[in-house]
């Protein structure tokens, strides 16, 4: 199961965006998602911004979006995760999840909450843009 949270000093290699430190949550939290159509409370509560950022191993956006992740590193209120479903146990189950109940075909994916609420999804982003949809208000 590849579900980190980021601790942001960002490089790409074979596995995704490696990180210096990163905190490996447990396979559960997937499943949890599949399950209920929403990651769990302790992934989107984790903190007062959260992105989670679905996307495969060889994905070209997510590596362009890699090279300015570090510039989150400064936010002591965001916390990100990062999925990289086609290297886990439940790939299919999760492709469904994403695809056919959050109708979302293309990667990366990125789920944005604001206090626990999710407030935006998209695709690849910009780093102002995916900056600027972690500032919209939960409501």
């Amino acid at each position: 199961m590849i579900l980190f949270r980021l601790k942001i000093q960002v490089t790409y290699g074979k596995e995704g965006c490696s990180v210096v430190k990163k905190e490996r949550l447990s396979a559960q939290e997937a499943l949890h998602a599949i399950r209920h159509g929403e990651f769990s409370p302790e992934v989107i509560c984790s903190n007062r911004k959260v992105a989670v950022i679905m996307t495969q191993d060889w994905c070209p956006q997510w590596k362009s979006m890699c090279e300015w992740l570090h510039l989150t590193k400064d936010d002591p209120d965001l916390h990100l995760y990062e999925v990289i479903y086609n290297q886990i146990d439940c790939f299919e189950q999760f492709l469904d999840l994403k695809e056919n109940r959050w109708r979302n075909s293309q990667i990366p994916y990125v789920r944005y909450y604001v206090d626990g609420k999710l407030v935006c999804e998209s695709n690849y982003a910009a780093l102002e843009t995916f900056l600027s949809n972690l500032r919209r208000p939960a409501e």
